[in-house]
């Protein structure tokens, strides 16, 4: 039996996983991301270090990871990670150079798709989108069944301009992300109220919460807008939602997909669904690309 460290670094966390030959998580750990890193060098310290602790229980032969931004998948560079601070970084060298063995690299959003498409919410379809909502928001576009990203270009829905005027880490204003993720749901009402809590528990208090229910409803009515303009160009057949945010089930697909049916006429319409593997998605990617550099054939 072979067994892979599967690591999905976010812009707040990373989560990690020791991933058996049949998919099976047989242990799982969460760590901040490290803050400020612009060099990458404390993240793949950290990541390092999160296999050493996973492998208390059985050797890794590969790593596989995955991480945010405009990426060279094959070169292994990150062009720009806005969340992370990183230019033109060669962060899979990196990454290598602490662990010491295969190592699979990828993009934090299509490495959940890969889990999707293979297994999961996206594999009785040939054209699905799938967007995580977490710290920042992206997509990974499944085009006649394959997952398709224009040299690492593609996907990053986040920053679409969706006509409102908050800025944005990438230096524009109007980007998706910066109105409907998830630390932009807490970030507006601590903004509204003072209080800081996750966007989770804004939903929560949306019931009883004048503020919570109009900073939900504010995130919902963009995210629409995004995914109007995607619908109209792509036709997808089913949108996946992961991520953090799609813990809330339906309180999100519910309400979006009323938005978005509002706002379509002539276009396909999809299916709105919750990942299949959850939050967990981008770890089974990431744990699928490792198996596949060792040629291990999965379930």
């Amino acid at each position: 039996m072979k067994y892979v460290a599967a690591l999905d670094v976010g812009g707040t966390s990373i989560k990690a996983a020791l991933v058996s030959q049949e998919l099976e998580i047989i242990e799982t750990i969460s760590a901040p991301t490290p803050k400020g890193d612009t060099t990458g060098v404390e993240t793949a310290r950290a990541l390092a270090a999160i296999v050493h602790d996973l492998e208390k229980l059985h050797e890794a032969s590969a790593i596989g990871f995955a991480v945010p931004g405009a990426l060279d998948e094959a070169a292994g560079l990150s062009r720009w990670t806005g969340n992370l601070g990183w230019k033109n970084l060669a962060i899979r060298d990196l990454v290598a150079a602490e662990v010491r063995r295969p190592v699979a690299f990828g993009h934090d959003v299509r490495s959940g798709a890969v889990a999707e498409l293979h297994s999961g919410a996206a594999s009785k379809y040939q054209q699905a989108i799938f967007i995580p909502i977490g710290t920042g928001i992206a997509a990974a576009l499944v085009i006649d069944g394959k997952i398709r990203n224009s040299d690492g270009y593609a996907g990053e829905i986040g920053h679409m301009n969706v006509g409102h005027d908050v800025k944005c880490v990438c230096g524009m204003t109007g980007c998706l992300e910066t109105i409907s993720s998830a630390s932009a749901i807490s970030r507006e009402y601590q903004k509204r109220t003072g209080i800081e809590i996750s966007a989770r528990e804004v939903l929560k208090r949306s019931e009883t919460d004048d503020h919570a229910y109009q900073v939900w409803e504010q995130a919902i009515a963009y995210l629409a807008v995004a995914l109007e303009d995607l619908v109209t160009i792509l036709a997808p057949e089913v949108i996946i939602f992961g991520g953090g945010l799609s813990q809330a089930g339906a309180a999100l697909i519910n309400p979006l997909k009323a938005v978005l049916s509002d706002r379509l006429t002539f276009q396909r319409k999809p299916k709105l669904v919750v990942a299949h593997y959850g939050v967990n998605a981008g770890t089974i990617g990431c744990a699928i690309m490792a198996l596949d550099l060792l040629q291990i054939a999965t379930v």
